[in-house]
């Protein structure tokens, strides 16, 4: 096999593999929020270096809530915050980023909790947040696009050039 077609392979292989990622993740984004599970991304590092700035993490909606568990919870601006619960007071927790030295001045109310994270995938974050801007979807599209299109382009033309060589003969 010479060095093109090699060069060809991988990046057809890479183009295959980041689309299945990509169906994967998108079925995720519609399935999880129909259940007790949500995908977050971490923007800040008050939670490393447990959880990396820039990761994504799942969260499970559960009855009960311990001293030690990391969850989600909105804020009082509604903003949603990752942190460890530090104390439990049956229906309130106190909490506490791992890179801050000191917990967080609100209580956080039971009900406020969105879930506890069973699942913090390093740094993939970044990249669906950069799916999600313009430049992202246009990448997302228009480069498997692009791939596929020379792709059939080359065919075509190989196909033409044997034929036209056949009648050469």
């Amino acid at each position: 096999m010479s060095s093109v077609k090699k060069v060809g392979k991988i990046i057809e292989w890479t183009v295959v593999v980041f689309a299945g990622g990509l169906i994967l993740f998108m079925g995720a984004m519609i399935a999880l929020p129909h259940s007790d599970y949500h995908l977050l991304i971490i923007r800040s590092g008050s939670m490393e270096p447990t959880i990396k700035t820039g990761s994504i993490v799942i969260v499970r909606r559960q009855a009960t809530y311990a001293v030690g568990d990391v969850v989600t919870f909105h804020d009082k601006e509604r903003d949603l915050v990752t942190h460890r619960i530090v104390r439990n007071d049956g229906d309130v927790y106190t909490t506490k980023g791992d890179a801050n030295n000191t917990a967080d001045m609100d209580a956080v109310p039971h009900s406020a909790v969105k879930g506890v994270v069973v699942l913090s995938l390093p740094y993939l974050g970044y990249v669906i947040a950069f799916l999600q801007t313009r430049t992202g979807v246009v990448l997302c599209v228009l480069v498997p696009a692009l791939y596929v299109t020379i792709s059939a382009i080359l065919k075509i033309r190989k196909r033409a050039i044997r034929g036209s060589e056949r009648k050469g003969e």
